[in-house]
């Protein structure tokens, strides 16, 4: 018996954070809380979010932004101790990935007994989870991790219980998924160009890891195969003419379908990955697109035909191309993507310590993406990523 969840009420288009108010009625909330970090304060984005609830008439709120760039559940618990302190009714999310999923997270505590422990995935705790949470709106201000849409929620855990170092480590349901998305392109103009990159980078590795993921899921391929046409045909665009609202909004949109699409599952990339923020710490979407094209490798025998595939989505002519030679050019477009992107050329740029590769290999086995990885790995294999990244 299979199941599928599609995204939650999405709302698209250039002036959409103008209707939060009038969201926040429809669910009769009478204070709202706004999650957030001092980056979007910073970028006045946040602003433009308040200054919407105000215009709505009637809404006092509340706001908390002491939130990591990888959220703990130390931020967590205090967010559920603020949100209980004002006496909020809705949970607004106004950030990116790392903002949405400590909302999520602050929700499910508002109404289940904390800590966070038992409802890790990784400990069954999808089945510990009830439904009766505050609704969430998302406002994602990056077109990148598509939390806004997802089932997960990522935090750092830092209560020692699980490894002898702080971990990250998932909160997968349903009832993760927000109430609605507002997904609005205006909001993401001001962002730099190297976060530019690394977000859409991040986007098209949820596309690329989705698709090939081992899940049967047929809608979400699809979904995954359009994510990537759309994100292609843009991020470049984007990365070198920030202020054009059209492409953005294409990338926004891109970043939300890429995430619905990992429904079907992620993969090796997000194993290793994972490790890298909370050790280096290199920001996730750089070591995505660092480790996607060895995972790309290393996974080529177990899904060539899909690779193939997906270099068309990336806008490849592999009209006179046999499948092999079609897949590896998808794996070329990706290293091309991020020379001209500017990445780091590896893992050992970005920040990393080699020295801490046979741990990391270790701990990215606990991850549960490479699961659905087309590939088993190994511990050995995780190194040997690792190192084949650096």
């Amino acid at each position: 018996m299979l199941n599928y969840f599609l995204p939650p009420h999405i709302e698209f288009g250039d002036g959409a954070l103008q209707n939060l108010g009038e969201h926040v009625k429809a669910f009769d909330g009478k204070k709202p809380f706004l999650v957030s970090d001092a980056g979007v304060i910073n970028a006045g984005i946040l602003a433009k979010a308040t200054d919407a609830l105000e215009a709505s008439g009637n809404l006092s709120y509340a706001t908390y932004s002491d939130i990591e760039p990888n959220p703990t559940d130390i931020s967590v618990t205090h967010g559920v101790d603020v949100y209980k302190a004002e006496a909020c009714d809705v949970v607004i999310a106004v950030g990116g990935g790392s903002v949405m999923d400590a909302a999520k997270a602050i929700r499910l505590l508002t109404t289940h007994t904390p800590p966070l422990e038992p409802y890790y995935s990784d400990v069954g705790g999808a089945g510990r989870i009830r439904g009766d949470m505050p609704p969430l709106i998302c406002v994602p201000t990056t077109a990148g991790t598509g939390s806004e849409v997802s089932h997960g929620s990522v935090i750092t855990d830092t209560s020692l219980q699980t490894t002898n170092r702080w971990r990250k480590r998932a909160i997968v349901t349903p009832f993760n998924m927000s109430n609605i998305a507002l997904l609005d392109p205006g909001i993401t103009l001001g962002m730099p160009p190297a976060l530019t990159a690394a977000t859409g980078m991040d986007a098209i590795t949820h596309g690329i890891e989705a698709y090939v993921a081992t899940r049967y899921h047929p809608i979400a391929e699809g979904v995954a195969l359009q994510a990537l046409r759309m994100l292609s045909a843009n991020i470049q665009q984007v990365y070198h003419k920030g202020e054009d609202v059209t492409a953005r909004g294409e990338m926004l949109l891109g970043s939300c379908m890429a995430a619905f699409s990992f429904q079907k599952g992620l993969g090796a990339v997000h194993s290793l990955a994972h490790q890298l923020s909370t050790d280096a710490p290199i920001p996730h979407g750089v070591a995505n697109a660092i480790l996607l094209p060895p995972v790309m490798e290393f996974n080529f025998s177990h899904a060539s035909e899909k690779y193939a595939k997906i270099a068309r989505a990336l806008g490849i002519d592999t009209r006179n191309m046999d499948i092999d030679e079609a897949g590896h050019a998808a794996i070329e477009k990706i290293r091309a993507y991020n020379t001209a992107l500017n990445m780091p050329t590896g893992l050992g740029e970005a920040g990393l310590d080699r020295g801490k590769i046979p741990k990391l290999g270790a701990d990215a086995m606990l991850d549960h993406c490479h699961k659905f990885n087309p590939r088993v790995c190994t511990e050995a294999d995780m190194v040997d990523l690792f190192e084949a990244a650096f």
